[in-house]
């Protein structure tokens, strides 16, 4: 009697294993896709910030990323983040963002003039004519990559003018060029993160003297590979000082 009664069990409950796992689904696939796309990119957030450390060094040491063939090694050691330099090109290039891909790199070297009685300001003939006393101003800046991804949140140091800038990237009259002083929040930021001793590192931070520069390079990659319907991924972004 017991075995033809469970008989009869299994064939009322046939199916309903499925629909619990179903259910279970609903849940547990979601979850599992979110991991995917968070793992992967914390690895490439890992791989970016490499990246961004070795061109940093690189750019410290007299690499000259206005060339093609340190573009070209840029973009190799940014192998599988899709980072594309073009073609081959001769010469010299302050802007190389025309191309495609899922990353940008900005390159820029920044400079701290002191004030009216500096070195800087001296030079140039007094503060009457040092317009950018007490001031961040860009002595170079070089990017490539795809510049559709370029904004605020990518290029924190901010654009300077392609007016004031040659094609090596090197700025004219930073001293005396309004336009060679960063604007707006990037000037502001710049000095509350170098010119105050009480910034970002608890106090123990030693402000920038007249004509002390930091090289800093900023990468960023998309990863449009990982979004999987409302599940996206949101790219990775690095920036380091020397």
């Amino acid at each position: 009697m017991s075995t033809g009664a469970t008989a009869r069990r299994r064939r009322t409950q046939s199916g309903q294993e499925i629909m619990e796992f179903g259910l279970a689904a609903v849940l547990l696939v979601p979850m599992l896709i979110g991991s995917f796309v968070v793992g992967m990119n914390l690895i490439r957030s890992i791989q970016c910030n490499q990246v961004c450390r070795d061109l940093d060094s690189m750019y410290i040491h007299g690499g000259d990323f206005s060339t093609y063939p340190l573009q070209q090694e840029a973009s190799k050691l940014a192998q599988g983040l899709n980072l594309q330099v073009g073609a081959s090109f001769a010469g010299n290039e302050q802007s190389n963002t025309g191309n495609a891909g899922n990353g940008i790199v900005t390159v820029t070297q920044i400079m701290w003039i002191g004030g009216p009685t500096s070195a800087s300001c001296i030079a140039v003939g007094g503060s009457a004519n040092c317009t950018n006393q007490d001031s961040f101003v860009y002595t170079q800046q070089i990017q490539f990559g795809n510049g559709t991804l370029e904004n605020a949140n990518t290029v924190t140091v901010g654009q300077c003018p392609t007016a004031i800038i040659n094609s090596s990237g090197v700025v004219q009259n930073y001293i005396t060029d309004s336009r060679a002083a960063l604007a707006g929040a990037a000037q502001t930021n710049m000095q509350a993160l170098w010119q105050s001793s009480s910034a970002v590192t608890g106090g123990t931070a030693t402000p920038l003297t007249d004509g002390q520069v930091a090289y800093i390079v900023e990468t960023y990659f998309q990863s449009p590979d990982l979004s999987v319907g409302s599940l996206a991924g949101n790219g990775v972004y690095a920036r380091y000082f020397f």
